[in-house]
Order: structure tokens, then C-alpha cells, then sequence
């Protein structure tokens, strides 16, 4: 008896030290699996990347409006060069005592000069159309990036019926109109050219660009000042309505908000 009991016993004991091997092993081989996981994305590496987006956006619609300012000037060049050759050929083909004066192959010079030049601008308009071509699918990528992360980074719906009891009157969700000093046309604008439909994209839209959208729609619009107009979509979106309030009672009072 005594025998079969010392052997259970060194069995118990063989199997707890085969349990304990077996254990090590295994956290051995699930360390280098947790050492190779990297931290998850934090809000401000988010941010940052968002923020560099931002930046060569900038940056790109920057080159995008050199370039159409050379096209531009590339084609009237152009067109004055092709002018001067008609002109130049007319004139050959009519005569006159200064154009018979002049020896023929001086004329056929000159048109072929012309025509090279207006040759060499067609060349460099091509060019410079490929690279606007380049430069305005940047900006859709670019963009693509920026409304991504805006959405992504947009908080809940807030309380529309706390916000009608604050502000005395009914609140549409993301209704650009509420914001002091836009009304139904600037919102269309901000809609068509700006791409700017909520509250959380005005909040994260740069003052800057909401002045060049509205210097481009011409006189009517440019009585506006849209330096506020971010800080309120942004106190909207959150949900804070005597934020907003008391924001837009110092902003028709005269004095701006901070």
C-alpha cells in the first residue's frame, strides 16, 4: 500500500513539474508576439498626421494657383504670337510698297520664327496643364484625407431639443444659418465651393479659406467677416448652446469673442 502511494506521489510530482516546464515555455513564445504589437494610434498622432495633411494642402493649392497664373499667361503669349504670324503672313500676301521692299525669304523667316515660338509656347502649355492635372488630384487626396479624419474625430448629435430651449427657436442639425452672420446665400457657397456641410467641418476649416470663398464670390459677399464662424460651428457641433449664446450676443454687441 504504502508502495502504491509513493508512486502516485512521484507521479503528481512529475506531472507538476512537466505542467510548470510546459508554462514557461509557452509565456517564452507569447513575449516576442507582444513585443512585436505596436502601441495602438493615439488621438494626437492622429492630429499631427492630420495636421501635416493640412499643411501640404496648403501648400499644393498654393502651386495649383501659380500654375494657372502661368497658363494663363502662356496662352496669351500664345495668342498674340499667332496673331503676329497671321498678321505677318497677311501682309505678305497683300503687298504693299514696305513688303515688296523686303526680300521674300526675310518674310518666310520671320513666319517660321513666329511659329516656332508659338510652337515652343503650345509645348510649355502642355506642360504646365499636366502638371495643374497633377496638382488638382493631390488636392482630392488630400482632401479625402482631411474630411476622413474630420469625420472620424466629429462628436455624437447633440441635444437639438436643449439647443431650441437655449437658442428660442428650432435647430437643424448641422444648419450652417444658425451661425451669426451666415445666411441661406453664404451657406450655398459654403456648400458648392467649399465643400463645408456640418458644423464639425466649419469648426476645422481654416479662416483663411472661408475669406478666399468669399473674396471669389464677388462684392455682395465680401461684406462678411467669417473670423468667428469656425469657433461658433465648433461650440454648435459640441452641443454647447450658451457658449454660443453668449458668443453671439458679444458679437452683435461689437465686441468679438475670444
Amino acid at each position: 500500500m504504502s508502495y502504491t502511494l509513493a508512486k502516485w506521489a512521484l507521479w503528481l510530482v512529475a506531472a507538476a513539474a512537466i505542467g510548470c516546464v510546459a508554462g514557461w515555455m509557452l509565456r517564452g513564445l507569447k513575449t516576442p508576439k507582444r513585443a512585436t504589437e505596436g502601441p495602438a494610434p493615439r488621438k494626437e498622432d492622429a492630429d499631427q498626421m492630420a495636421s501635416t495633411a493640412r499643411n501640404e494642402l496648403e501648400q499644393v493649392e498654393r502651386e495649383r494657383a501659380r500654375l494657372r497664373i502661368e497658363l494663363d499667361e502662356c496662352r496669351a503669349t500664345a495668342a498674340a504670337l499667332r496673331s503676329a504670324a497671321a498678321s505677318a503672313a497677311a501682309a505678305g500676301v497683300a503687298g504693299g510698297s514696305a513688303v515688296r521692299s523686303a526680300p521674300p525669304t526675310e518674310d518666310a523667316s520671320e513666319r517660321a520664327r513666329l511659329a516656332a515660338m508659338v510652337g515652343d509656347r503650345e509645348a510649355t502649355i502642355g506642360d504646365l496643364r499636366a502638371r495643374l492635372w497633377n496638382q488638382e488630384a493631390k488636392i482630392g487626396e488630400l482632401e479625402s484625407l482631411l474630411a476622413a479624419h474630420i469625420a472620424a474625430s466629429a462628436p455624437p448629435e447633440p441635444d437639438l431639443v436643449a439647443g431650441e430651449a437655449a437658442l428660442g427657436e428650432k435647430v437643424r442639425f448641422n444648419d450652417l444659418t444658425v451661425i451669426e452672420g451666415i445666411g441661406p446665400k453664404i451657406a450655398d457657397l459654403l456648400h458648392a465651393n467649399g465643400h463645408i456641410r456640418t458644423w464639425w467641418e466649419l469648426h476645422h476649416t481654416d479662416v483663411a479659406i472661408l475669406r478666399r470663398l468669399i473674396d471669389e464670390a464677388g462684392s455682395s459677399a465680401q461684406l462678411h467677416d467669417p473670423s468667428s464662424w469656425p469657433q461658433q460651428a465648433g461650440l454648435l457641433a459640441r452641443g454647447q448652446w450658451h457658449e454660443f449664446t453668449a458668443l453671439v450676443d458679444r458679437l452683435r454687441g461689437g465686441t468679438r469673442g475670444q
